[in-house]
């Protein structure tokens, strides 16, 4: 090794020791949330760092083996489901009538942690396209069993570090609940993504044609199953939905007065 560069290790490590140990844990947490990994500012304002390695984006999400994660917003609880049975039950806290939880049919895009003290531990990042949500653990323990999120799903920290540890990237999580009323918009096809198309995937699904994942995506399968309804009924099969089929999905539509 070269001399300056001996001397200058011996300077650091000199320097290290006369500012405490506690140097070393402060730059080995803050390189680990730099290096190979992203911060993220969830709906409930938390920070939490998912691994980029590790993070899949929502088209190449793999085949889970069995598992998923069902959320009943009205009983206050998640549970973890393997292979049809009942693996672990937990209570947990959701969003308030004002920043709801997500309705819909999600997946696992992402894992990750909070670095400091245990709270807020754990991360389970959802492929909502609208917002920032997941399962997470909290700091605020008496808010589980209340409406008292932004949106996502609290859970106790020794519940969700038990739960991350079960589950993997790619487990469907399905937030069961009352979707709020919606504004529709004139047409509809490939690519549009939001709450309504939510609703517009549950119509189609009670109607007989079924689109897939209630996951807010305007995808080949909403697309595919919309060339059947109209076919069915006459209509051009363009895959779009406008105001005819939008009529037609009317009695399974929640909507926004004017």
């Amino acid at each position: 090794m070269k001399p300056l560069v001996q001397q200058h290790l011996l300077l650091i490590l000199v320097a290290s020791l006369l500012m405490g140990a506690s140097v070393f844990c402060y730059t080995t947490r803050k390189t680990a949330g730099l290096a190979g990994e992203r911060k993220v500012i969830c709906q409930d304002r938390e920070e939490f760092y998912i691994n980029e390695r590790q993070r899949v984006e929502p088209v190449n999400l793999p085949i889970t083996s069995g598992d998923l994660i069902v959320v009943e917003k009205r009983y206050l609880r998640l549970t973890l489901y393997r292979d049809g049975n009942v693996l672990k039950r937990y209570p947990i806290a959701i969003g308030k009538p004002t920043t709801p939880s997500p309705v819909g049919e999600w997946k696992i895009i992402h894992k990750g942690g909070k670095w400091g003290g245990g709270f807020g531990a754990r991360w389970l990042g959802l492929n909502c396209p609208w917002g920032i949500y997941g399962i997470h653990g909290t700091n605020k323990p008496g808010s589980i069993g209340r409406m008292s999120s932004h949106g996502c799903i609290r859970m106790y920290n020794r519940d969700v570090l038990e739960l991350y540890n079960l589950v993997q990237i790619g487990t469907p999580v399905h937030i069961i609940g009352d979707l709020a009323p919606v504004k529709l918009r004139k047409i509809y096809q490939r690519g549009t993504t939001g709450e309504d198309i939510v609703m517009l995937q549950f119509a189609m699904r009670k109607f007989g044609f079924n689109p897939g994942p209630a996951d807010a995506r305007y995808g080949p399968g909403m697309e595919q199953a919309v060339r059947k309804l109209q076919k069915f009924y006459g209509l051009a099969p363009t895959g779009k939905i406008t105001r005819n089929e939008q009529f037609l999905l009317s009695p399974h539509l929640k909507l926004k007065r004017e």
